[in-house]
């Protein structure tokens, strides 16, 4: 150890004449302050503060580590609940929040009979309008209602279908665990059902799906009820503040049981149509893709099988490849492969959705339309007795059946004409939209996971 040393530490050089002893001293000493970290140079002293400061950074960064971990973890779990079923988008909102906007717009503006122009026709341009004569007092009056009914109506869909699904598949998980001890006679040689690119059992998502669309009826009828009793020209004539108001008394004036009526075509149509809904994106996404990804491999493998064949029969040289390269290369196209599946499985959810919907809406429609007039002849006959309402209303089944009979002969079509006229119509001006927003959401979703990943490989280096 040279002089240099001792100059950097602040320390004198010893003395030539130092006995053994208090050589050897002086080197224990020098080894404790070279051998372990120093943190601040220009505040170093011969006392114990070195050694509580680094306790004390040692304890800070694991501190800081701890912290940044388990926001990490919070943040990336409320990203994926939010983003694992992006099927959110290909849903068709429940309530249009446009209607009494669109009413207003053509009352003041006539836009029915104008030729279109994104400035007054537009559901930005309408808003923006309505505004400017209405105030902003409108927005949270007429337009937050309806949005926060479709926004609470799909966090109890997708929230019940997530914790059924979880049940349904821990419980099928746990059938097939113990199959298989039995099979292998207690040998424990078990397999997740999960382990390619989040698979669920068809049946497990089909009922999962059938609850959680039974749920959101239930949840939704009182609003179903405001809606298929309301009418534009009962809203536009100002008896009312605002929709929160309209909401209450139009529920006054139905009652319960009239919420409840024609409950059974709701409860059919969202239990049956989300059970197809949920199911056929996941078979599509997962097995589809699991398929389609096997094929390729097997096509890649048969390709190199030939390549390496040529080269040993005309003594080729063999081609450096980048290893980073190719990891590289099959990672963006694994990428691409999930989000086409994504979106073929978005839009097949969607058109499944329709199609069950599609015919039970158009009787339900028929049957609601006789709704506010037995609700009428309700309220001005039975006042106070509220068993003649159920036999009514039950009855009112009865007549809508009788009522789609008679149109049905009337036109002279089949019950599938009669069930499917302009479905091919509503499904091309639904699900192509909806694909559009998916794909930029595909987008965002990819960047966003890209994002969580590098950050988690940031602190796990």
């Amino acid at each position: 150890m040279n002089n240099n040393n001792y100059s950097l530490l602040s320390l004198p050089p010893p003395p030539p004449s130092s006995s053994p002893l208090q050589a050897k001293e002086l080197c224990n000493l020098l080894n404790c302050f070279l051998f372990h970290p120093i943190y601040n140079d220009s505040t170093l002293s011969f006392n114990d503060n070195s050694q509580k400061k680094t306790n004390t950074s040692t304890t800070s960064n694991q501190t800081v580590s701890l912290s940044a971990a388990g926001m990490r973890a919070l943040i990336y779990q409320l990203q994926s609940i939010y983003l694992r079923t992006p099927i959110k988008l290909f849903r068709p909102s429940r309530f249009d929040y446009l209607a009494y906007v669109r009413a207003l717009a053509n009352k003041h503006d006539n836009i029915e009979n104008k030729p279109y122009r994104f400035r007054t026709h537009s559901s930005l341009g309408m808003i923006i309008n309505v505004v400017r004569k209405q105030g902003w007092k409108f927005i949270p009056d007429q337009i937050l209602p309806p949005l926060i009914a479709n926004s609470a109506t799909g966090v109890i869909l997708y929230a019940t279908y997530l914790t059924t699904l979880d049940y349904y598949t821990k419980q099928h998980n746990k059938t097939k665990t113990k199959t298989e001890l039995q099979e292998t006679d207690g040998e424990t040689t078990t397999t997740t059902g999960r382990a390619n690119f989040n698979w669920y059992a068809p049946i497990d998502t089909w009922r999962a799906g059938f609850v959680a669309g039974a749920v959101q009826s239930l949840a939704a009828a009182p609003v179903d009820a405001i809606y298929t009793r309301s009418t534009v020209a009962e809203m536009l004539e100002g008896s009312h503040e605002n929709l929160w108001v309209f909401g209450f008394n139009k529920l006054r004036e139905i009652g319960l049981i009239g919420v409840f009526a024609g409950y059974g075509f709701s409860l059919v149509k969202e239990s049956v149509g989300f059970a197809f809904y949920f199911s056929t994106f996941e078979i599509i996404k997962t097995q589809g893709y699991n398929l389609t990804y096997k094929l390729i491999n097997y096509y890649k493998k048969s390709e190199q099988l030939i390549k390496l064949n040529l080269k040993k029969l005309f003594k080729w040289d063999d081609d450096k490849i980048d290893e980073k390269l190719e990891k590289l290369e099959k990672y963006r196209s694994m990428k691409i492969l999930k989000s086409s599946f994504i979106l073929i499985a978005g839009a097949s959810a969607a058109f499944s959705l329709l199609a069950v919907q599609y015919p039970i809406s158009k009787i339900q429609k028929i049957h609601l339309s006789r709704l506010e007039a037995l609700d009428v002849y309700n309220a001005s006959r039975f006042v106070g007795n509220s068993s003649p309402f159920f036999k009514l209303y039950y009855n009112s089944y009865v007549d809508t059946y009788k009522q789609v009979l008679r149109m049905k002969q009337r036109a002279n079509i089949t019950w599938f004409e009669a069930a499917y006229s302009g479905f091919v119509r509503n499904a091309l001006t639904t699900i192509p939209a909806t694909s559009i927003a998916l794909l930029v959401f595909e987008i965002m979703r990819t960047k966003l996971t890209d994002n969580f990943e590098d950050y988690n490989d940031v602190l796990e280096a």
